[in-house]
């Protein structure tokens, strides 16, 4: 059991340090290069079977140098899929409700824009027959392992609704060959960068 605590502990350290060269690599993109690579990406996104088939899209809302999602959240709403979005609502814990616009959103936790707490447009994941989920990353590896934030909003969530298809998203710097990983961790069933699907090389 000490062995066992012991790489444990080794991993979270060595997680800390990925996840700290992650976020140093995103924001030394130039604002200009992100915006390039980000419509990249969300073309990729509109083009995938994932994305074509699904008829609700769960976004993350853009906040400071991640991946912008605004066009894969405005082609949604063209082409009539439900687009739900996540709130905060307790530690390590989110809800996801529907918006049909963008003036819906007002800044929440950390600041990031969220959508106000009406029950009426909580969704329901079970309510939907095929859904995807596009979901933010610091570092993301060749097998669908993804370092987040630390709080482990995503991996509560898809825990509990395995069956949705998880995309994620990021620009190539923010991917690495290997992340070390526990059983438990939630893996993308896709990585999309400017480059094209990171997963398949």
């Amino acid at each position: 059991r000490m062995e066992a605590l012991s790489i444990w502990e080794k991993n979270l350290e060595t997680k800390k340090e990925i996840r700290t060269n992650g976020l140093q690599k995103r924001m030394r993109l130039p604002s200009a290069v992100r915006t390039e690579y980000s419509l990249d990406i969300a073309e990729q996104v509109l083009k995938h079977p994932f994305f074509q088939c699904a008829d609700t899209i769960y976004c993350y809302v853009p906040f400071r140098e991640e991946v912008d999602t605004t066009l894969c959240i405005q082609t949604a709403w063209k082409q009539g899929k439900r687009v739900v979005v996540p709130r905060v609502c307790g530690t390590n814990q989110m809800e996801f409700y529907e918006i049909e616009s963008m003036k819906e959103l007002f800044p929440g936790y950390q600041g990031i824009l969220e959508p106000a707490a009406n029950r009426d447009r909580l969704f329901e994941a079970s309510s939907c027959v095929h859904a995807l989920m596009l979901v933010p990353g610091v570092v993301f590896d060749r097998n669908g392992n993804r370092i987040g934030y630390g709080k482990g909003f995503y991996d509560h969530y898809l825990k509990t609704y395995p069956y949705i298809s998880k995309m994620g998203l990021a620009f190539s710097c923010q991917c690495i060959e290997e992340i070390p990983s526990e059983p438990q961790d939630i893996c993308m069933d896709v990585v999309l960068t400017e480059s094209g699907d990171f997963m398949r090389g």
